[in-house]
């Protein structure tokens, strides 16, 4: 082999005979390159087909989905990826009438079914839903998302049985299935057997320590009861969630019907820094200031914000009346009732307080 070039200078006879072959051969370098350039392409086209033939297809993308459906408008996989992006996008026409197609071509795949499912539930059509699951789960017995969502079905037709014996289904593939003891303490919370359902958001809670749901629940269910214990479990659920601004309520509710106001209106502040729009927190603060401070100054621009933070809030409306009405300011606090009673006509205490300042709706 050689290792290299050298600049030869001199007659023909002094370069040595390889070396004369060789220049010899690189003379005829314009007839051969032609067929070496055939040759060097067929092997890339060999190459190519020798790598897997065409990229695999991109179904994760709008783009990616159009390109395979433009080469095949029949192609199920691309379909159901289609699919699946109308109902992110709220349309279940669309989504629906993929799926037709894709199963048309391949009735085989339980997922195709669960979407299906998906789209029927959408638009109300339960019947096909459980037919759509059903099948899914025929095609796939052990699929536990399939379970799954017709346990959820179930539970939203009533046919709580039914939707216990699907989780059961559901556990027996996986017995640490969070989701599914939940789902079954929401059941038997609907049911009224509030002990079995405490025992099936625990569970939840040890499958899944950071489900912010289930310690909800149970704060519900103990705060029903008047337990002291639901402060703890609100308050385990807004560790993990402190922009939670529902349980941050239930949390004030609780401390306001179990005699501790001044709680209850420290939470409620820090629930309106988190979210200045929640109207019911302003109310409750404004109904603490009058009912229970006497305050009446004072509650009255907590009435006018939660007035101001829902344009519907009669309640809040009649409330800025009656504070106004005990401050001697008589034709505001007509001004409000009778803007009470636009918002509900049946609005009988600001109907009454109308009456007892001689004013007519």
């Amino acid at each position: 082999m050689f290792r290299g070039f050298l600049f030869l200078r001199g007659n023909a006879e002094n370069v040595p005979t390889p070396i004369r072959i060789f220049l010899f051969l690189c003379g005829m370098k314009t007839k051969i390159s032609f067929f070496i350039s055939l040759i060097f392409s067929a092997l890339i086209l060999i190459g190519s087909s020798s790598c897997g033939g065409d990229a695999p297809a991109d179904l994760t993308t709008p783009a990616g989905i159009a390109a395979e459906l433009a080469k095949d408008s029949t192609n199920p996989e691309a379909l159901h990826a289609r699919a699946r992006m109308y109902i992110t996008r709220n349309r279940p026409d669309s989504a629906l009438f993929d799926m037709k197609k894709a199963l048309m071509r391949d009735s085989s795949s339980a997922d195709y079914f669960i979407t299906l499912a998906d789209i029927y539930l959408m638009i109300n059509q339960t019947r096909y839903t459980r037919q759509a699951l059903e099948r899914a789960i025929k095609l796939d017995k052990s699929n536990s998302n399939a379970h799954m969502k017709l346990a959820e079905l179930f539970l939203y037709v009533e046919m709580r049985q039914d939707a216990i014996n699907e989780i059961n289904e559901v556990l027996k593939l996986d017995r640490n299935n969070s989701k599914a003891y939940y789902l079954k303490g929401v059941i038997y919370k609907e049911s009224g057997d509030t002990s079995l359902a405490v025992s099936s958001f625990m569970t939840t809670i040890e499958q899944d320590p950071k489900n912010v749901l289930a310690y909800e629940q149970i704060g519900l269910i103990y705060a029903g009861a008047g337990n002291p214990r639901a402060i703890d479990y609100y308050q385990s659920a807004l560790r993990l969630d402190p922009n939670n601004s529902l349980t941050r309520y239930n949390l004030g509710m609780f401390y306001q019907e179990n005699d501790q106001p001044d709680k209850a209106m420290e939470t409620y502040q820090e629930l309106v820094g988190i979210d200045k729009s929640f109207a019911n927190a302003y109310y409750n603060m404004g109904y603490i200031l009058f009912e229970v401070k006497s305050d009446i100054p004072a509650a009255l621009p907590m009435f006018e914000k939660a007035a101001s933070a829902n344009g519907n809030y009669p309640a809040a409306v009649y409330m800025q009346g009656v504070c106004k009405e005990k401050m001697g300011k008589k034709d505001a606090a007509i001004a409000d009732y009778r803007q009470a009673l636009i918002l509900n006509p049946r609005f009988d205490d600001a109907r009454n307080g109308l009456s007892r300042l001689g004013a007519k709706p």
